[in-house]
C-alpha cells in the first residue's frame, strides 16, 4: 500500500516533459514521466503547438541527435526543438494538490511570473499570470519599462468568463510559455513569447471541446505606452515616437483581423467560430518596438512555429551539443547558454552612447549592464560559443567606458551603476585569444586601452607606489559585505558609519598581476614589444610586492593588509588564493602549501565550496557578525573552480585532485538546482545573485536564494570544458585534451570551436557495455574537422598540433 500510494501522489504533479527525461536518460515509470496535470486542462495538442510531433517546423537538430540515443532520435520534438524540450516545465500558479503541503508550498518558485525569450533589445523582466501581457517589459534598460502591453478576456456565445486559478495551467520552455485555459466546452491556448525582432507576441489557438459549436469573443484594450522624453503624437498603429539611447524608437501595434471599436481606448475585437469538430482557430496579436525609420506593419502576424524554431536554431549556430552520463551536468550546459542567450543584447542596427554590438549583462533581473566585476567570468564563458564575435563585442564594450584615469568603469547607460570594479579581464581574453585568435586590427584598439586600465591601478590607486593596489570600497570587489577582513580594526563590527579603511588585498594584486601577463601575451602576439616590456616589468613588480608584504611562511596564506601601516589582517579569505586562480604565487613548494586551505572541510570547503570567508572564523566569532553577511554564491564558487583547476595544471602540489573539481562541479549544480520537485531534482535550475542560510544549522534544508535569478556573472561551461572534458587553452596553440571526468561513463562534445577548426571530444569507458557513440573507439578521442586524429584507450592527457 505504501508504495501504491506513492505511486497514486506522482501521478498527480506534473514533473518535466518526458522529452525531458529521455534526453537526460531518465529510467524512471511512464507515471512519474508525464503524469496527469494537477489542474485541468493539459495542454491542447495542435499542429502548430511546439510540443506536438505533427509541427511543421523544420528538423535543425540532426546533427546533434547523432549522438543521441536511438529513443531519443525518434522523438520528432528532439528534431524540431532540442532545447526547449530538455528545459521545458510546468509552472505552478496555486499549490498543487495530492501532494503534502510543504513540497506543494516549495513548488511556486520566485521565478514562476518570467518570460524567457527575448528579443535583441526587448526582455521580459515580469510575467503576470493573466491573460494578455501584463508585467514589466523592457527596452535596453530596465530604465524603460511597461507594464501593460495588452489586457486581454474571453467571452464565449455571448457570456463573459472569469477565469479561475482552477482552470488554466502554464508550461513554460525558452522560447515560449503557454497558458492553456478551460473555458466551458472551449479549450484556449494562449502563446506568449518575444521574437528577435522585438516583438511582444501573444497567438490564441481555441477549439471546441464539447462536440458543439461555439461563438469566442476575444476582446483587448492596449493601452497607450509612456515615452522617454518626448515626441510626435501617436497615429494608430503606431502608439508612440520617440528618442531613447540615441536611437529614434517607435512603439508599433500589430493585430490582423482585430477590429478597433470607436473611440479614443484602444478596444480590439475578434470574433471567431470554433466547430464542433474540434477544428483549431486562431488569433494573432504584437506590440512591436523598433529602431530607425520603419513604422511599417508587419504583414505576416508573429508564428510560434517559426519564432520557437528560429530561437532553437540559435543555439545549433552558437553552441557546442554537450552528452554526459550525468544527466544533471547534461542539462545544466544547455540551462548556462540558455542564462548567455537570455542575457544578450543586440546592437549592432542601434548602438548606444555607451554600448554598441554585442552587449551581455550580469542580470537582467537586476544588474541590466555589462558590469565590469562579471566580465572576466562572461569573456571564460563566451570563448566556447562557436562565433568569437560575441566575447570580442564585449571586451570592446567595456573598453569603451573608462573613468577619466582610464581604469575601466560600469557603462553608464544604466544609472545604478559606474564603478571601477576590480577585474581580471585581459587575463580571460588572452585565454580567449588562445582559443580563437583575436585579429591584429582588434589587438591594437583594445592593447592601448587595457594598459591604460592596468596603469591606473598602479597609480591611482597605488598611491605608494608599492606595487600593490590598494581601495577604500569593499564594493570594488564584488563581495561587499561578505569580506570580514575590511572591519577587522573595527573589532569584526560593521559600523556604517566608520570609514573602512584603504585596503592592500590579494585579489586587487592578483587580478592587476593577471591583466598585466595577460596583456603581456596579447603585445607580442600584435608585435608589439614595447608594451610586452612594460607590463613584464608591472607583473614582476606586484609578484614581489606580494609574496614580501602579504605572504606569511608561518600559516601559509596571503592576507590583505591596511595601506596606511601595513598592518596585516589575520583573516583568512577566498582572495588569497586567488594569487593561485591567477598564477602570481610562485610555483613553489612553500606557496603550494596553501591549497590545503581550500578543499579542508574546516577552511574553505564547505556544504557548497568555496565560501568567501573561512569557517574557522565564523566558528571563532560570533555568527551574526554584527551586520555582515556569509553568503555563497555562484561566483565565488566558479572562482574556486577555476582555482583548483590551475592548481592542478600549473602547480607542484600534492593536495588538489582532479576529485575536487569534480565535487566542486557536483555540489555547484546541487546549489543550483531548487531540488524541491519529488520527482525530478534537476527541475528548473536558477543561478541566483547569491544565498544565504546554508551553514549547518540553517532551519531549511535548501539555501535561501537572493530576489535576483538567472544571473550570469559567474563561470560553469568554461569549468566544465577545462575541466571534466580537460581542454587546455595554451599560448602555443599546440591542442592540449586531459579530462578529469575520472567518474563519468562517458561523455561528448561536438563542434567545439578551437583556432578555426571544429573539434570532437568523446569519451567511452571501456568494457561497461555496448559502444555509446557510432564510429567512436572506446576510450578517449579527438576528432578535428570530423577526421579522428588522436585516440587513448585509458582516460589521459592527449596532445594534437593542429596549426
Amino acid at each position: 500500500m505504501e508504495t501504491a500510494s506513492r505511486h497514486n501522489r506522482s501521478a498527480r504533479i506534473v514533473g518535466t516533459i518526458a522529452l525531458t527525461l529521455a534526453l537526460t536518460g531518465s529510467c524512471r515509470s511512464s507515471a512519474q514521466n508525464d503524469p496527469a496535470p494537477v489542474t485541468p486542462p493539459a495542454n491542447v495538442s495542435k499542429v502548430s503547438d511546439p510540443a506536438n510531433p505533427n509541427s511543421t517546423a523544420a528538423d535543425i537538430f540532426d546533427g546533434w541527435l547523432a549522438y543521441e540515443p536511438e529513443a531519443t532520435r525518434a522523438l520528432p520534438r528532439a528534431r524540431k526543438f532540442f532545447v526547449d524540450a530538455v528545459l521545458g516545465h510546468q509552472v505552478f500558479r496555486i499549490p498543487p494538490r495530492g501532494v503534502p503541503s510543504y513540497i506543494a508550498r516549495a513548488l511556486l518558485l520566485d521565478d514562476d511570473e518570467l518570460l524567457f525569450p527575448s528579443g535583441k533589445r526587448l526582455w521580459n523582466r515580469e510575467l503576470k499570470h493573466q491573460a494578455g501581457l501584463a508585467g514589466k517589459f523592457c527596452f535596453i534598460h530596465s530604465t524603460y519599462c511597461l507594464e501593460r502591453l495588452f489586457d486581454v478576456s474571453f467571452s464565449i456565445d455571448g457570456s463573459p468568463k472569469v477565469i479561475y486559478a482552477n482552470q488554466y495551467s502554464i508550461k513554460r520552455f525558452p522560447s515560449h510559455t503557454t497558458f492553456s485555459y478551460q473555458l466551458g466546452g472551449v479549450l484556449i491556448d494562449e502563446h506568449k513569447f518575444i521574437t528577435y525582432d522585438d516583438r511582444a507576441a501573444l497567438t490564441y489557438e481555441a477549439r471546441s471541446n464539447d462536440k458543439k459549436e461555439h461563438l469566442l469573443r476575444i476582446e483587448a484594450i492596449v493601452p497607450y505606452p509612456w515615452l522617454p522624453g518626448g515626441g510626435a503624437p501617436p497615429k494608430y498603429p503606431v502608439l508612440g515616437q520617440t528618442t531613447y539611447q540615441g536611437n529614434p524608437l517607435s512603439v508599433i501595434l500589430e493585430a490582423p483581423n482585430f477590429a478597433r471599436t470607436p473611440g479614443d481606448v484602444i478596444h480590439l475585437v475578434q470574433e471567431i467560430t470554433l466547430p464542433a469538430d474540434g477544428s483549431i482557430a486562431s488569433a494573432n496579436m504584437a506590440m512591436r518596438f523598433t529602431v530607425g525609420d520603419d513604422t511599417a506593419v508587419k504583414e505576416e502576424p508573429p508564428n510560434l512555429i517559426t519564432h520557437a524554431n528560429e530561437y532553437n536554431q540559435w543555439f545549433v549556430d552558437n553552441i557546442p551539443y554537450f552528452d554526459s552520463s550525468d544527466t544533471a551536468f547534461k542539462k545544466m550546459w544547455y540551462y548556462r547558454w540558455w542564462i548567455v542567450r537570455f542575457h544578450l543584447v543586440d546592437l549592432r542596427d542601434a548602438a548606444t552612447p555607451d554600448l554598441s554590438e554585442y552587449a551581455f549583462y550580469e542580470g537582467k533581473m537586476g544588474f541590466d549592464n555589462p558590469i565590469v566585476f562579471a566580465i572576466p567570468a562572461q569573456i571564460k564563458e563566451l570563448t566556447y560559443m562557436r562565433d568569437p564575435a560575441f566575447a570580442l563585442s564585449q571586451l570592446r564594450n567595456m573598453y569603451a567606458n573608462t573613468h577619466e584615469n582610464g581604469a575601466a568603469v560600469d557603462p553608464p547607460g544604466s544609472p545604478y551603476w559606474g564603478e571601477t570594479y576590480s577585474h581580471w579581464t585581459v587575463q580571460a581574453a588572452a585565454e580567449f585569444h588562445r582559443i580563437h585568435p583575436i585579429p591584429l586590427d582588434d589587438l591594437g584598439k583594445l592593447l592601448p586601452k587595457m594598459a591604460a586600465d592596468i596603469r591606473a591601478w598602479m597609480s591611482d590607486y597605488d598611491t605608494d607606489r608599492d606595487g600593490l593596489p590598494e581601495r577604500a570600497r569593499p564594493r570594488v570587489t564584488g563581495y561587499d559585505l561578505d569580506i570580514l577582513s575590511w572591519w577587522h580594526w573595527a573589532g569584526n563590527k560593521l559600523d556604517q558609519r566608520v570609514a573602512p579603511p584603504a585596503m592592500e588585498r590579494v585579489d586587487f594584486a592578483s587580478f592587476v598581476y593577471a591583466n598585466a601577463i595577460g596583456l603581456v601575451e596579447l603585445a607580442d602576439a600584435a608585435g608589439d614589444s614595447t608594451l610586452a616590456t612594460e607590463f613584464r616589468e608591472v607583473a614582476s613588480k606586484i609578484r614581489t610586492a606580494a609574496v614580501a608584504k602579504l605572504w606569511d611562511d608561518e600559516s601559509q596564506f596571503f592576507y590583505p593588509q591596511r595601506a596606511s601601516d601595513d598592518d596585516r589582517a589575520p583573516v583568512r579569505e577566498l582572495h588569497g588564493l586567488f594569487a593561485f586562480t591567477t598564477l602570481l604565487a610562485p610555483n613553489e613548494p612553500r606557496f603550494a602549501q596553501s591549497l590545503r586551505y581550500l578543499v579542508d572541510p574546516t577552511e574553505f570547503w564547505s556544504r557548497f565550496p568555496p565560501v568567501i570567508t573561512s569557517q574557522k572564523h565564523y566558528r571563532d566569532w560570533n555568527w551574526q557578525m554584527d551586520g555582515l553577511t556569509r553568503n555563497i554564491a555562484p561566483h565565488p564558487i566558479s572562482m574556486g573552480g577555476r582555482t583548483l583547476i590551475q592548481a592542478i595544471r600549473q602547480y607542484e602540489q600534492d593536495s588538489v585532485r582532479p576529485e575536487h573539481v569534480m565535487a566542486l562541479l557536483k555540489r555547484y549544480n546541487d546549489l543550483v538546482y531548487p531540488g524541491v520537485h519529488p520527482n525530478d531534482p534537476t527541475w528548473r535550475p536558477n543561478a541566483h545573485e547569491y544565498y544565504s542560510q546554508w551553514e549547518p544549522y540553517a532551519r531549511e534544508p535548501r539555501p535561501k536564494p537572493s530576489d535576483i535569478w538567472h544571473d550570469f556573472h559567474s563561470m560553469w561551461i568554461s569549468l566544465v570544458i577545462e575541466g571534466p572534458i580537460g581542454l587546455v587553452p595554451r599560448a602555443d596553440g599546440i591542442l592540449e585534451v586531459d579530462p578529469m571526468a575520472t567518474d563519468w561513463s562517458y561523455f561528448l562534445v561536438d563542434r567545439l570551436r578551437f583556432r578555426g577548426h571544429d573539434l570532437t571530444i568523446a569519451w567511452d569507458r571501456p568494457g561497461d557495455g555496448p559502444p555509446r557513440y557510432d564510429g567512436f573507439p572506446e576510450g578517449l578521442s579527438i576528432r578535428v574537422d570530423g577526421q579522428q586524429v588522436a585516440h587513448r584507450p585509458d582516460m589521459g592527457k592527449l596532445e594534437v598540433d593542429v596549426k
